[in-house]
């Protein structure tokens, strides 16, 4: 069975790239369970990630701009993210598989809180377990053309992040830097993948939405709508060239502790990358992700690049 590195899977954490504080994990699709080579019923996929974003420029709109431009009540500087995620899926039977997803977090963040008055330093740096995820795959039947495949997903996103998280100072953490939301999100969309233009190329195509259905403590993050396209060239036998284009909307947080006014944004990322596959059922993989638009609400910190690396393995 040849791997392939693209299929469909879940927006990967509770935010994107860009977010006021820096809340950030990257948009890729990095999961090819369901896109038509057969898994046999009772088997597993482990997929292990490492992404690391680098949070640094404000941002006000489309434009970047200086922290003499920023006018809020504090002042971001810079947000590290470094995230490892665990996936682990479990094929039912032809159609159907499980899928389960746990993040941890190391995050520092620093900003100046009250920069035109008493200007006051603030720095938050953990290592926390973030939301997690259940879902399920169902792939329709497609005798007629079993290169070709299609079909749907749906779960939920699981409050299992901290988010009343602080400092050493004792300073509660805002929630969009929190590692979790305390929401509850019903997860769903849709995917297609075919054959591409040569021998063993494919594309892929699909569409998701994540929105809160539970929430806690006066926070709801913004719903977000994902659009992923990706093309796999072999190269050779066991390395093959990819690229995504990953568009992302995600909606303004609301609530008593949420910022509407400095949160929500409009990301379209190019993505190259390059997988190996070192057996029929191992493969490692490397993304670049960069922005080439962005809109952010407010001012808001963002990164011109991401890196993401993994190893995946099925049995």
């Amino acid at each position: 069975m040849r791997l392939t590195i693209f299929g469909i899977c879940a927006l990967l954490a509770s935010s994107a790239v860009e977010a006021s504080c820096g809340s950030a994990f990257c948009v890729l699709n990095t999961n090819w369970a369901t896109q038509g080579a057969s898994s046999d019923p009772g088997s597993f996929r482990l997929d292990l990630r490492y992404e690391f974003v680098d949070q640094k420029h404000l941002r006000m709109g489309s434009r970047r701009i200086s922290q003499r431009e920023d006018a809020a009540d504090a002042t971001e500087l810079r947000t590290i993210n470094r995230n490892v995620l665990a996936t682990l899926d479990y094929t039912l039977n032809k159609n159907w598989v499980l899928s389960a997803s746990l993040p941890v977090v190391t995050r520092s963040h620093s900003h100046i809180a009250d920069p035109t008055g008493a200007a006051v330093f603030e720095a938050w740096h953990f290592s926390k377990l973030a939301d997690s995820r259940v879902l399920g795959f169902y792939k329709f039947d497609n005798d007629d053309n079993p290169l070709v495949s299609y079909g749907f997903l749906g779960g939920f996103k699981l409050p299992t992040g901290d988010f009343r998280l602080r400092n050493g100072d004792g300073t509660l953490a805002e929630r969009a830097l929190q590692p979790g939301t305390g929401s509850t999100d019903i997860v769903f969309g849709g995917y297609y993948t075919a054959p591409g233009l040569d021998q063993d190329a494919s594309w892929s195509m699909q569409a998701l939405i994540q929105q809160p259905a539970r929430t806690s403590e006066n926070y709801r993050p913004g719903t977000q709508y994902q659009l992923n396209f990706g093309y796999r060239q072999p190269l050779t036998d066991s390395l093959h060239a990819l690229i995504q284009v990953n568009g992302l909307v995600r909606g303004r947080d609301t609530g008593l502790n949420a910022e509407p006014g400095l949160s929500g944004s409009k990301t379209v990322y190019l993505s190259p990358g390059l997988s190996y596959s070192y057996s029929s059922d191992s493969q490692v993989y490397g993304f670049l992700q960069l922005p080439i638009y962005r809109y952010v609400n407010g001012v808001q910190l963002s990164a011109d690049w991401a890196l993401v690396a993994g190893i995946t393995v099925r049995f």
